[in-house]
């Protein structure tokens, strides 16, 4: 007989629905598999039979037709396993369902039946929220994962075996209903460091909090050892808490980004996450793609930070490609099969030696550097890329006498409370707008926020001509000078304001 199984398949970070259409019927046996399935669904049928040949049933002997309609559209993975095992049992009559249609099947099977956890489940979930009606069957491993969307009914089970005994038992006791993010265990932020442990680089500290206070990118120069990547590592830690939506949108792409063979329990993301990978990463990696286009490192920064050290040691390539996202706040990548688009709105953190040798800011180091050494070396990072990081700071060495001095200083949560009061301060300003940070205002919101008088205007023109700013410079001041007002309660940009953001835009390639 035919039946007809609901499931998803995702494309990007999107859940696309899908009907597994089966049809066994008798005549010669044969297994026949049709709708663009990848190699992992097409090996599907031995990891199906042996589940459901371990329960205990039999599903050979027919003239079994599958298809995975739409038939267009390219069907990867293996969490079509499940819909196709309950496909084979249903239509050959070795079980009966009640309701089929309200179910909606997700999961990988291994071959003694035991079902195991699949990425993209919480993009299913948030779907399938707004279907009255509707239940999600999903392996217990992504059980955590489901119960993030408020309001959705799901069923979780071990194994095949078990998923079957529910579903013919067709008890409500075995269906949850999920209680949202605020069910969910807070994250502890351990190994962030403290502020209050860095010693001296006052400057460096004040310039990292108007960073997190307004979302900006920042770009740390200094000699080797002076403290750019530890200052950098503490930024977590003075960021404001996520929204609701913030936690769904950010775990819903580390959940599509899951790898197969993962060991560890997928956990929600519940703190911004702050991304560090290495220099020699590769441009998929970092900006997504690839044969199962995956999101990479830029948009796992969604939300957060994107912390680049070594920054010149960076192919150009791979630098140059991060310059719509930073500007844009996404990811687009076209392929002959369609467009895929990821979130990526992330801080942009860099730190860097002034040259190779790391010396020519250090007042007790001799540069060993010839000058078209140093010139090369600030020319592996491009006008372009410089021109979009809002906030440059020279990281000056700390002097040898504080090295003994324990704590002291102001700590994170002393500088989070600043940083959260004027976030705050900003979703209120941009509480009809699609933007919630000062970085991501238009240079027409930018002047009209800024709310200068004619005299603080001239001042910041003239300041720009002389600096040579361009047009993105001259906005990315104003946005800047927005956040320091914001964080001293202002309601207009001043003159004050004006001349500590251009303190931060004084380094030149």
């Amino acid at each position: 007989m035919f039946r007809r199984i609901r499931s998803y398949c995702l494309y990007g970070i999107k859940a696309v629905p899908v009907s597994v259409e089966v049809d066994a019927s008798q005549g010669l046996p044969g297994f026949t598999l049709v709708g663009l399935p990848d190699n992992a669904v097409r090996e599907s049928r031995e990891r199906v039979v042996s589940a459901i040949r371990s329960i205990g049933k039999v599903v050979t002997g027919f003239r079994t037709t599958i298809n995975l309609s739409p038939a267009d559209l390219r069907k990867e993975g293996s969490a079509l396993d499940l819909p196709l095992a309950i496909g084979l049992l249903v239509s050959t009559g070795e079980i009966a369902i009640a309701q089929l249609e309200r179910y909606v099947f997700v999961g990988e099977l291994s071959l003694d039946g035991l079902l195991k956890p699949v990425r993209g489940v919480l993009s299913i979930a948030m779907n399938l929220a707004v279907e009255r009606g509707s239940i999600l069957v999903i392996p217990k491993g992504n059980m955590q994962e489901a119960s993030l969307v408020e309001g959705l009914h799901f069923v979780c089970a071990d194994s095949l075996k078990e998923c079957v005994e529910i579903l013919e038992s067709n008890s409500s006791q075995d269906v949850h209903v999920a209680k949202g993010i605020a069910s969910c265990c807070t994250n502890v932020d351990d190994g962030i460091p403290d502020f209050k442990n860095v010693v001296g680089m006052d400057g460096v500290k004040r310039a990292l909090e108007i960073a997190a206070a307004g979302a900006h990118n920042f770009l740390l120069i200094g000699s080797p050892g002076a403290g750019k990547t530890l200052c950098a590592k503490c930024l977590p830690g003075i960021l404001p808490e996520m929204t609701e939506l913030e936690i769904l949108e950010t775990t819903r792409i580390h959940s599509c980004a899951r790898r197969s063979g993962d060991s560890d329990e997928f956990r929600p993301v519940l703190s911004r996450p702050f991304r560090a990978p290495h220099h020699s990463a590769s441009m998929v990696s970092l900006v997504g793609g690839g044969t199962r286009l995956l999101p990479g490192e830029a948009s796992l920064a969604h939300n957060g930070v994107l912390f680049l050290d070594e920054l010149p040691e960076f192919n150009r390539g791979v630098l140059e490609a991060l310059r719509e996202p930073m500007e844009d706040g996404k990811i687009s990548v076209s392929r002959a099969s369609g467009t895929v688009v990821w979130p990526a709105r992330f801080m942009m953190g860099a730190a860097m030696n002034p040259c190779p040798c790391g010396y020519a800011m250090d007042p007790k180091h001799e540069c060993t550097c010839l000058p078209e050494a140093r010139k090369r070396y600030r020319e592996k990072i491009s006008g372009p890329l410089l021109d979009r990081i809002d906030i440059q700071v020279s990281v000056p060495p700390v002097d040898a006498a504080l090295f003994a001095v324990r704590g002291g200083g102001e700590s994170s949560a002393e500088i989070r409370k600043r940083v959260s009061v004027a976030r705050e301060i900003q979703r209120e300003r941009f509480r009809n707008l699609s933007f919630k940070s000062n970085a991501e205002m238009s240079s027409e919101y930018a002047r009209r926020f800024a709310s200068m008088t004619s005299d603080v205007e001239r001042f910041a023109v003239s300041a720009a001509t002389k600096m040579d700013l361009s047009a993105r410079g001259y906005f990315r001041l104003l946005k800047v000078a927005r956040t320091i007002a914001d964080l001293r309660g202002a309601s207009a940009v001043d003159i004050m304001d004006l001349s500590e953001a251009l303190r931060y835009r004084a380094f030149r390639g």
